[in-house]
């Protein structure tokens, strides 16, 4: 069991070098309660990671089956889902354009404890698709045959070490507290800033990449990707 550990750590470094969580954590650290915001939004990441590894684990030999051979339904799930993240894109805009014109507090200083857990978990969920480190390791796992408790308790340890880096800018804030005020705040402020424009734009991209490989499906009889 922990010869996979050890053997899995290229694989965790790399699912490690993760900026989207980088910046949540950040972004909590900015905010007014920097300790629980941060802690939360961490934590929200974590129970969500582990959690989607063990339904991983449980049907990744059929969620491989599934997608090597689409059928069209799928791809009309796809096309929905295409559309609503860029329907989610355009509200994201709008919405920045209202909070220029009609809010004059920062979002990090009003972030709540349940929007920092819901936070960490919805991103996660975002980005899971695109988690492909995560699914090697899931598959180091079935490969090596363990059993149950053996590879519940190796996709906790791996979980566990994913978040140290993470955790570790909160002991540094909670240490160096009155030093990193301002650095914490002013990475914060630039993270919400460049949010708002790369988060519509990143939208936009995978919902019209969504839109496209359902085109080019219901036209061709092949999938673009």
């Amino acid at each position: 069991m922990f010869e996979l550990i050890v053997t899995s750590i290229p694989i965790l470094v790399s699912d490690v070098l993760n900026p989207v969580l980088l910046a949540g954590v950040i972004f909590g650290l900015g905010s007014r309660r920097p300790f629980l915001n941060s802690t939360l939004l961490l934590l929200g990441w974590f129970f969500t990671y582990f959690a989607a590894g063990i339904l991983l684990a449980l049907g990744l030999d059929a969620i491989i089956d599934f997608f090597k051979t689409p059928r069209p339904i799928d791809f009309v799930v796809e096309t929905v889902l295409g559309l609503l993240l860029i329907g989610l894109g355009v509200y994201v805009v709008r919405s920045g354009q209202r909070h220029k014109k009609g809010r004059e507090f920062d979002d990090a200083d009003t972030l709540s404890a349940g929007t920092s857990f819901w936070i960490g978990a919805s991103i996660n969920l975002i980005g899971m698709p695109f988690a492909i480190p995560y699914f090697a390791f899931l598959g180091q796992i079935l490969k090596a045959d363990l059993d149950w408790m053996g590879a519940l308790m190796v996709l906790l340890i791996y979980n566990l070490l994913y978040v140290l880096p993470f955790s570790l800018l909160i002991f540094i804030r909670l240490i160096y507290r009155q030093e990193s005020d301002v650095l914490f705040k002013s990475i914060s402020d630039a993270m919400e800033w460049l949010s708002a424009i790369l988060m519509p734009i990143l939208l936009f991209l995978v919902g019209g990449a969504l839109l496209a490989d359902a085109f080019v499906f219901f036209s061709t009889g092949n999938p673009l990707f």
